[in-house]
């Protein structure tokens, strides 16, 4: 589809040379074919600019993807261990929402039996080593206040029943 221009100029050049009249049926048909041929090219080469650029834009947003791609396999969907999400300047050490998160090389929970506890001052749940004492002191992890929870009992957390259909 090169050159099309140029072709249908030849083509009409051809038409100019020859010994028709312009007035005659064969001579009207003639000069609207070229003329038709003429017009087409000029679209069909305006087409294929319009085809060259959105190539080369499709090619960029293509790039762009695979940048984003390639960015993407690099996560795991998990932060660094050494990374914790809140500031060290926060208040005792709390995260802003005052729950205590575990330091790396804490003991893990699922090696240790864990009991749960009530704090008596915000009614806040936690979990502590099965083996503290009854008398040991916690953080609550809710409030922040320094108390002695107590054990979780039907006495102090509700207790539920399954929905009856």
């Amino acid at each position: 589809m090169e050159n099309l221009g140029k072709r249908a100029g030849y083509l009409k050049g051809l038409l100019e040379g020859a010994d028709l009249e312009a007035s005659s049926p064969n001579g009207k048909l003639l000069a609207g074919i070229v003329e038709l041929l003429g017009a087409m090219s000029e679209r069909v080469e305006a087409l294929d600019e319009l085809m060259a650029d959105l190539n080369d834009y499709v090619q960029s947003i293509d790039d762009d993807l695979t940048e984003l791609e390639n960015d993407y396999d690099g996560f795991d969907g998990e932060e660094d261990d050494d990374e914790l999400p809140f500031d060290d300047d926060s208040e005792e050490g709390f995260p802003p929402d005052n729950l205590h998160l575990l330091e790396p090389g804490a003991p893990d929970p699922e090696d240790e039996p864990l009991m749960g506890r009530l704090c008596p001052e915000c009614k806040g749940l936690f979990f502590t080593a099965a083996e503290d004492g009854e008398d040991a002191e916690y953080l609550c992890p809710h409030c922040g206040k320094r108390v002695r929870p107590a054990p979780l009992a039907p006495g102090n957390v509700p207790v539920v029943r399954p929905v009856e259909d």
